[in-house]
């Protein structure tokens, strides 16, 4: 379960202003690593123009390849954003008048209200200042021209130097990368710029501003979404380790020197491409990761495997789109239902030579909250392919599926609650048991974080669930697991306990707010100054703690209007349902044998307390057959781990402990799901 806090949540609310690309590279698959449609860019005949759009949230590289034609041949030209797409896309109608006006258009054929125009006056030889006008606002858009423009790699984006790290946002986490130019034609020494960019979000350009220090003392501003990285430099200038502070609480963050690919260069590219940034030492070599990259450097991908066989598959079942009001029903109206179809993959083992034909065990696998492809894939990790794999070369097959409005399976995430995640899980279920190469009476669940609440509760539902198996399931409600994990997150990241007890009065009382009844928006806004107003004194220390010359007035104003904004999202059904319900009570209803697992260093559903309600819940069950373990040294992944911190999690190597591997497997064996040493 990826842990919720409105304090570590980043919500980056920028809009794409030149949407026409993004859209249309959406639309056609493109993505940053595509192969660039370089037409005219790698034309010798071609002029090369370049410009800052620069719109209130954002600022985007533009290149204009123009081929003045001749007698024979009209003017032609094309137009790239390389921050959002590689490709070219033609401009319509270009002029360039006498009196050296240019004017052309700029169509999306998917979304006409994202078309653009521009006019601008050439200035001299090699400047033009004009207006792009998009959607009825106009923005300055002044382009220089160059005798060329290095073709670039999707990580660097023509930037002299690079910065990446992972924001752990307990909601989820976030790739995040700071960009430096300070060479023509993007900058200047003297003027460089720097820029802030979510790839996770997909959201680039964000104006920032760098400051070096004293020693190796480091500072960027971003005002927009108001948030500061401080932080120092090692000696070998190749990594930053600070903290990122958004409201009052700050977040720890290691960003890393990226080394520069070498980037091809076009006909009339300039072959010398360097890096500078905030450190005059060389650039190191380091792994780089990048966007929602999910792969391990040099982590062979499975191929075809002689344990195994894997295949698509996918069940459609039907869910309440609309419910019926108490007046419409007694005048005869029904529920309107619509399909949800879940895709996913279907994992067999292969039978030894020789060997009868027979129906294997089977597990559905249900993955922890937010939204989640069939793998489960957390940063470079996908723990539910490994469990997969190793389930299957022990004579268990599994399902696993892309989370409803994920991937492949359709439906909307954002408005479903567990209840609806645990509906889907036994559609998985019920389509399990009509698959041939199954047992339909070995047909269990296993479930991780999340995942080990909604399969108690769909084993609660339908007894014929033969088994469970679950990763760190939680036993307290989701309001005491989430102020459980951000006290203890908090102590193991160096705050004192008068500071925790300060953030903490003003979650639970913002937690209350949330899970409580909703009169309206005005109200509400009420609740939250009230709840700041009365922890202010506490929360004020720590903000002065974090930076003793801070603005306490601008904080605090700064502070309201952040949970204001986020306090929409944490009145979601799903994190309202998370708030309030007890997921204990399930305990007392199942019947099917159930092992779960937590790691002793988990920090998002600590196993102390979590196990210590689920025992007395299963007290209370003389039918329920049950396995609690807690294994040393593992965190919430079942990785083994240092600290149990989420910063850890994409700097360990495994996706799983071999350790809680043997654990299922051990029990598997001691339930006849499998023969002992098969």
């Amino acid at each position: 379960m990826t842990t919720v806090s409105f304090r570590f949540r980043v919500f980056l609310v920028v809009v794409l202003f030149t949407g026409i690309l993004s859209t249309l590279s959406a639309e056609t698959g493109y993505s940053q690593s595509s192969q660039p449609t370089t037409a005219l860019a790698n034309s010798s005949e071609a002029e090369h123009w370049f410009g800052w759009l620069v719109t209130p949230k954002q600022q985007l590289r533009t290149i204009i390849h123009l081929k003045r034609g001749s007698d024979s041949q009209p003017m032609s030209a094309t137009i790239v954003s390389p921050d959002q797409s590689p490709d070219e896309l033609p401009l319509l109608d270009f002029t360039i008048s006498s009196e050296g006006t240019w004017k052309f258009r700029l169509t999306n054929p998917l979304n006409p209200d994202l078309s653009a125009t521009f006019e601008g006056k050439q200035t001299s030889n090699d400047r033009v200042v004009g207006d792009l006008t998009q959607s009825g606002e106009k923005m300055t858009l002044t382009l220089q021209k160059f005798d060329a423009i290095s073709v670039e790699n999707p990580t660097s984006l023509g930037a002299d130097s690079v910065w990446l790290g992972t924001l752990n946002l307990v909601v989820k986490k976030l790739d995040v990368r700071f960009r430096v130019y300070s060479k023509a034609p993007f900058a200047t020494l003297e003027q460089p710029r720097m820029l802030f960019d979510s790839l996770s979000e997909r959201i680039v350009g964000i104006p920032a501003v760098g400051t070096k220090g004293d020693g190796p003392s480091v500072s960027i501003d971003i005002e927009l979404i108001k948030a500061k990285y401080t932080a120092k430099l090692n000696e070998a200038g190749d990594e930053m380790t600070g903290r990122f502070v958004q409201g009052p609480i700050p977040i720890p963050l290691t960003m890393k020197l990226q080394q520069q690919e070498t980037a091809t260069k076009t006909a009339n590219a300039n072959p010398e491409v360097q890096t500078a940034g905030l450190s005059d030492q060389e650039q190191r070599p380091t792994k780089m990761r990048t966007g929602n990259e999910s792969e391990v450097p040099n982590k062979p991908k499975p191929g075809i495997s002689p344990f195994f066989v894997e295949t698509e598959f996918q069940t459609t079942h039907s869910v309440v789109k609309q419910k019926t009001k108490p007046r419409d029903k007694a005048n005869g109206a029904s529920a309107q239902y619509s399909g949800i179809t879940l895709k996913g993959t279907l994992t067999v083992p292969v039978s030894r030579a020789g060997s009868e034909p027979k129906r294997y065990p089977a597990v559905i696998m249900v993955t922890g909250s937010g939204p989640q492809d069939r793998n489960e894939t957390i940063g470079r990790h996908k723990p539910f392919e490994t469990i997969a794999h190793f389930l299957a070369k022990n004579g268990i097959a599994s399902l696993r599926y892309d989370d409803r409005g994920v991937g492949e399976s359709t439906g909307e995430h954002l408005t479903a609650t567990s209840e609806d995640f645990a509906k889907d899980a036994l559609a998985v279920w019920k389509h399990a048991t009509t698959l041939a190469e199954l047992d339909p009476d070995r047909i269990g669940i296993l479930g991780h974080s999340e995942g080990g609440l909604i399969g108690p509760m769909a084993a609660a539902w339908e007894p014929g669930v033969a088994f469970l198996v679950l990763l760190a399931p939680p036993g307290l409600t989701g309001a005491e697991v989430l102020s459980t994990q951000i006290n203890r997150m908090s102590e193991l990241q160096g705050m004192s306990e008068e500071d925790r007890i300060a953030t903490m009065s003003l979650q639970q009382e913002l937690q209350d707010i949330a899970s409580g009844y909703f009169v309206s928006e005005s109200a509400t806004r009420n609740s939250i100054r009230e709840a700041i107003n009365k922890n202010w004194e506490g929360l004020q220390n720590l903000a002065l703690t974090q930076d003793p010359l801070a603005d306490v007035g601008q904080i605090k104003r700064q502070l309201t209007s952040s949970i204001e904004q986020q306090f929409q999202q944490l009145q979601m059904p799903w994190f309202r349902f998370f708030l309030n319900y007890d997921p204990s009570t399930n305990w007392m209803l199942i019947r099917c044998p159930t092992l779960a697992i937590w790691g002793s260093n988990d920090v998002q559903v600590l196993p102390e307390i979590n196990r210590a309600e689920i025992l007395r819940s299963v007290a209370r069950n003389a039918d329920l057959t049950v396995t609690l373990e807690v294994l040393p040294g593992l965190n919430h992944l079942l990785q083994t781990s240092e600290t149990g911190l989420p910063s850890e999690y994409d700097q360990i190597e495994e996706d799983i402990s071999p350790t809680a591997l043997s654990s299922i497997l051990r029990w598997a064996e001691e339930q006849g799901l499998v023969e002992i040493g098969q």
